[in-house]
């Protein structure tokens, strides 16, 4: 009987308010590592570090693993070990068969009674075929989900092949429905990796578990100013997937991972018609992107989030062919981070040059946002809105007269959100008149000059 060695490494440093730990797994070839703490009182763990790495022979593993014990381990207190042997099962990937007709039905279904059928049928075909994916589809859609998660912790390579080392690292928060992948976000775990975004993107979405995959999430390609996604679009394009994608998502980082103004997004403008089914598209970058000329049918959801969104993309997202946009919501920001806008570049906009469905408008972290009170009232996209979204703008005090003048306008709004402008006093006075007005919450400082107008978000 064949045999692997796993070794298992924890080092603990305690505080009053956290357990501060280091874990380690040498398991044959593979190792995986997380660092992070636990709060006491909450119990939430906080991960700072995790990564895993393969190597070809268990020997390169083990030196690689010593040196990790001694570089990143011995500084902790209490340092426990243990190691066993384990059997080596089967850690082959299938080819993964195939059934068109039954995927297709399930990517087309949107009544969930009719995708859960759907795909029960193909759980069923899976298992007649081998394919392990049925084994593990069964028993998500068999309501045993405790143990198909066990099965999958258990059973990493035959799903996700050389990428099971990057699981909850790089490759993290799958989505499962109805017992098959639908949903997975993909990253660089930290600025030491040597991670490719591109090359991962290819390889995930090359492999039999991603099949149905129809959204996906990205972190950072780049922390050192340096980050451009127009690899991964690049991969994307090419797989398989790229018909039947829902949702993009390229916004998964914070500021401690870098700053918005030191985030650019790449050259998207080339890959527009090969995502015909696209629902929705978030972008969160500063400067430093092309969008091009965005024609989207099937784009219900659009959000540009940025600290400074340039002159071309503002021009892009105006003349961009969406007929069936429902949400609109572009973030500004400052123009010391190269925000370039203004109502006249918002022209076609207020002229209602919009899809008839759109129902929500965001103009977010914007330095205009006081200038654009009376156009937006005068304005017939706005008749056709549910909701509209001023915050972390500009708006002061001395703005609300030219707001109340113009109630009316905004009456029939579900919600108007003000939140996080600069308004102090008066906000009382719209709440007062505009019960669908959201006026909490905002950056008012009695120090500040009251002739200074700042968005919430710029670097």
């Amino acid at each position: 009987m064949a045999t692997r060695k796993v070794v298992k490494v924890r080092g603990e440093n305690r505080r009053e308010d956290a357990v501060y730990f280091a874990e380690l797994v040498l398991d044959g070839v593979k190792i995986r590592a997380q660092f992070g703490n636990t709060n006491l009182a909450s119990k939430a763990t906080h991960y700072y570090d995790r990564f895993g790495e393969r190597y070809a022979t268990p020997e390169e593993a083990a030196k690689r693993f010593e040196a990790l014990l001694e570089g990143r381990v011995k500084s902790y207190s209490d340092v426990k070990r243990s190691e066993e042997e384990v059997e080596v099962g089967d850690e082959s990937v299938s080819a993964g068969a195939s059934n068109p007709a039954l995927e297709k039905e399930i990517l087309a279904a949107r009544d969930p009674g009719v995708e859960h059928s759907t795909s029960s049928v193909y759980a069923d075909w899976l298992q007649t075929q081998s394919d392990v994916r049925g084994e593990l589809a069964g028993l998500f859609l068999g309501g045993q989900e405790d143990d198909a998660r066990r099965w999958i912790a258990d059973n990493p390579t035959r799903l996700f092949g050389p990428l099971d080392v990057k699981l909850d690292s790089e490759v993290y928060a799958l989505d499962w429905r109805n017992g098959f992948l639908r949903g997975a976000s993909l990253k660089r775990a930290s600025i030491d990796s040597n991670t490719k975004l591109g090359e991962l993107t290819a390889q995930f979405l090359a492999l039999p578990v991603a099949r149905l995959v129809t959204e996906l999430r990205f972190g950072l390609a780049g922390y050192e100013s340096d980050n451009d996604w127009s690899d991964t679009m690049q991969a994307i394009v090419d797989s398989p997937q790229a018909a039947q994608l829902r949702v993009l998502r390229f916004d998964d980082y914070t500021y401690e991972d870098s700053e918005i103004s030191w985030t650019a997004f790449g050259d998207f403008s080339p890959f527009w018609s090969k995502l015909p089914a696209l629902e929705e598209l978030q972008i969160r970058s500063g400067e430093g992107g092309t969008l091009g000329e965005l024609a989207l049918p099937n784009l219900k959801t659009f959000v540009r989030v940025s600290g400074g969104l340039g002159a071309d993309e503002i021009k892009s997202i105006m003349n961009a062919s969406w007929p069936k946009l429902e949400h609109l919501e572009i973030w500004f920001g400052k123009e010391d981070y190269g925000a370039a806008g203004s109502v006249e570049s918002l022209a076609p906009l207020l002229d209602g040059r919009v899809p008839k469905t759109l129902r929500h408008l965001g103009l977010v972290n914007c330095e205009f946002s006081h200038e654009l009170i009376e156009p937006l009232a005068k304005s017939p996209v706005l008749r056709q809105l549910k909701s509209l979204d001023l915050s972390k703008g500009v708006i002061q005090d001395r703005d609300v007269d030219v707001l109340l003048r113009h109630a009316d306008a905004f009456a029939h709004l579900e919600s108007l959100d003000l939140s996080e402008n600069l308004l102090n006093e008066r906000g009382r006075d719209i709440h007062a008149k505009m019960s669908n007005a959201n006026v909490g919450a905002q950056r008012f400082d009695d120090g500040d000059d009251d002739d200074r107008r700042f968005v919430a978000l710029g670097e």
